[in-house]
This record gives structure tokens, C-alpha cells and sequence, in this order.
């Protein structure tokens, strides 16, 4: 990804977009989300910020702040698919299909229609992304 950091953020307003669905973050879908970031996605990330923080981090920071500004679930969706078509690089495949797996994980705590339409919805976005990049 071109830019990790700004790549995390958006995957943090989308993960916030997938707990909100259903009309609140349940406690459960939280601690998927740390979890997930701390075992799956800060292990596999090299790169930290400049106070040395691991970059994956920034899922969790801007999940709050996404949050505390209620952010829309179609402006969270727009801007991550938006994101991510002008930032992808092939070597990206295994970081998106990870993120996918993070947003799975998250609805499936507290499992709802709603937030599954919003996965299908990011799946058909990656979909149409592969067609142009040949993944």
C-alpha cells in the first residue's frame, strides 16, 4: 500500500462501519477488533509511525474516532473502497484479504444481516479491483 498509515485509518472507519450496522458497537465486536489487531495485523506489519508505534494500531485509533463522530456507514465504505483503488500495489493481496478477514471476525461477534451486506459489499469492491490490477 502507498500509504499504510492512511490505509489502517480507513480499515478502522470501515470496521467501525461493520460494529455500527446493526445501530451499536456491541463489547464483543470491540474486543474482536483489538484482538484481531494485536494478534493478527500488528504481527504481520514492519512498519511503525514516527513515535515508533506499530501502524496497525492506527485500526484501533481511528475505529474510536470514527466512533466518536458517527461517522455514516456509506461515507465509511466510500472512502475506504475509494482508498483503496488509488492506493492499491499487488503485493497488497495479503494485507486486503487479512482486513477482510478482520471485518468478518468483527460482524461475526455479534452476527446481523446488515453488517454481512457490508462485507459483501467490500468483497465486490476488491472483486472489481482485481479485474484491473490482475491480483
Amino acid at each position: 500500500m502507498k500509504n499504510v498509515k492512511q490505509y489502517y485509518k480507513e480499515l478502522g472507519k470501515l470496521v467501525y462501519a461493520v460494529a455500527i450496522a446493526d445501530g451499536e458497537i456491541q463489547a464483543e465486536e470491540r474486543d474482536k477488533l483489538h484482538q484481531f489487531v494485536l494478534k493478527e495485523l500488528a504481527d504481520k506489519e514492519k512498519t511503525n509511525d514516527s513515535s515508533g508505534m506499530n501502524q496497525a494500531f492506527y485500526v484501533d485509533f481511528e475505529f474510536n474516532v470514527a466512533e466518536e463522530k458517527h461517522v455514516p456507514i456509506n461515507d465509511a465504505i466510500k472512502s475506504y473502497a475509494r482508498f483503496v483503488h488509488a492506493n492499491y500495489e499487488t503485493k497488497d493481496e495479503a494485507l486486503i484479504k487479512s482486513s477482510v478477514k478482520l471485518l468478518e471476525a468483527v460482524a461475526s461477534a455479534y452476527s446481523k444481516q446488515k453488517e454481512k451486506e457490508i462485507i459483501n459489499s467490500v468483497k465486490g469492491e476488491m472483486r472489481e479491483l482485481e479485474k484491473y490490477t490482475k491480483i
